[in-house]
């Protein structure tokens, strides 16, 4: 009996050359018994997808949208996150692989996953964004050219912007007149983008503000589909799953909804799979 008490489990890795980061690592916190909570998702995308349900894009905007190659994140809508399942998926993602480590082996999102399920290019030029050091009257400048309003200065923070301003100007261009001119439907276009980019397919935990460093990327519209955005937008995910899988975070941002699908998607998969075994 006393040999038995003095028995422990040992939560792993049986191999710690790999697994390096285990001590800061959401799973020894469950395993001591010290954290049972929740990940905050962060996103900026709601009032978005309120606006298109309550006010369809115009069908000159949408032709800008479909060339662009974002048209496949629009065409998803707004998707309802499980906060339980992003936490769970979290729990079992490892920063030193960047895998999921699932009981029945490790899996990944990759490039292709993206490109199949969001029709996002995973090919093209990189998506760097445009972090020169600018003020705010250049920023109302670059706002006032490609989205054909000025912000005013209380709505920048740093090289954001605020969503409640986006949403503001348009609300204001909702019903756009048939004979509207190219230039006035290529920047409500680019408002429709622009929220996508950085309100979902690249959000940070901010969750109210939306960063300008994408925004120059939308200046040439011939040339935006050319851009890789499944790689950026894999990679920013891959950050955010890395950062929130350490013991000291309490929110996650980044395109959540393609790692939803991905697990429903995989799980489907897995399904079928052993139906087909077992008949």
């Amino acid at each position: 009996m006393a040999g038995y008490s003095a028995y422990q489990l040992d939560p792993g890795p049986l191999e710690p050359s790999v697994l390096t980061q285990q001590h800061t690592h959401r799973s020894r916190d469950i395993w001591d018994g010290s954290i049972n909570m929740i990940l905050n998702t962060r996103r900026c995308d709601g009032k978005l997808w309120d606006l298109v349900k309550k006010y369809p894009i115009h069908p000159r905007v949408l032709e800008v949208i479909e060339l662009s190659g974002l048209y496949g994140v629009y065409r998803s809508n707004r998707p309802i996150i499980d906060c339980s399942l992003i936490t769970s998926l979290v729990e079992r993602w490892r920063p030193e692989t960047h895998t999921f480590h699932f009981r029945t082996g490790e899996a990944t999102i990759t490039l292709q996953d993206v490109e199949v399920l969001y029709g996002l290019p995973v090919n093209g030029d990189p998506v760097l964004g445009d972090e020169s050091i600018r003020t705010i009257g250049d920023w109302q400048n670059i706002c006032q050219r490609l989205l054909g309003f000025i912000p005013r200065p209380e709505d920048f923070n740093r090289s954001s912007l605020k969503v409640t301003a986006l949403n503001a100007h348009m609300l204001e261009q909702l019903q756009l007149p048939d004979l509207a001119t190219q230039d006035i439907i290529n920047q409500m276009a680019r408002c429709y983008m622009f929220w996508m980019i950085a309100g979902m397919m690249m959000a940070d935990t901010s969750g109210n503000y939306l960063k300008l460093m994408y925004l120059p990327m939308l200046e040439d519209l011939n040339v935006v589909s050319s851009y890789s955005w499944g790689s950026a937008t894999l990679a920013c995910l891959y950050r955010f799953l890395c950062k929130a899988s350490q013991s000291n975070q309490n929110e996650i941002a980044g395109f959540l909804p393609l790692l939803q699908v991905y697990l429903i998607t995989i799980s489907i998969i897995y399904k079928y799979f052993f139906y087909f075994i077992i008949s």
